[in-house]
């Protein structure tokens, strides 16, 4: 699966780095749930909550795999605070693809990570 952050939401550059483990990423490519987040984060950031409407997958499991797929650097969580003082975590794609190579002594994966132009 490539995960691509479509120009309209944030100006990007790639940064590539390989700091995963690519049996961590091929285990959460291959979980159903991380990839079905994965799918839903693609078009633009949403709350846990919509997240979980939008996969129809208990809270419980959304946060477990939110909190396994920011580890890995997939997907990150921003605070957005209100005018009235509430605020939410909103959590969005953190790359623009992830590749695996097959090699002689094993896979290996490498993250292009989203970077917004301003930094």
């Amino acid at each position: 699966m490539t995960a691509h952050r479509s120009p309209e939401h944030r100006d990007v550059t790639s940064d590539t780095t390989d700091e995963t483990p690519a049996e961590v990423l091929l285990s959460l490519f291959g979980d159903e749930y991380a990839c079905d987040i994965l799918r839903a984060l693609r078009d633009c950031p949403m709350a846990a909550r919509e997240l979980v409407e939008a996969t129809g997958m208990s809270r419980p499991t959304a946060y477990r795999r939110l909190d396994r797929l920011t580890d890995a650097g997939l997907v990150e969580e921003t605070l957005q605070v209100a005018s009235d003082g509430h605020h939410r975590t909103e959590f969005q794609l953190a790359v623009e693809s992830v590749e695996f190579e097959v090699e002689a002594d094993g896979v290996c994966g490498q993250v292009h990570q989203v970077r917004s132009a301003s930094n």
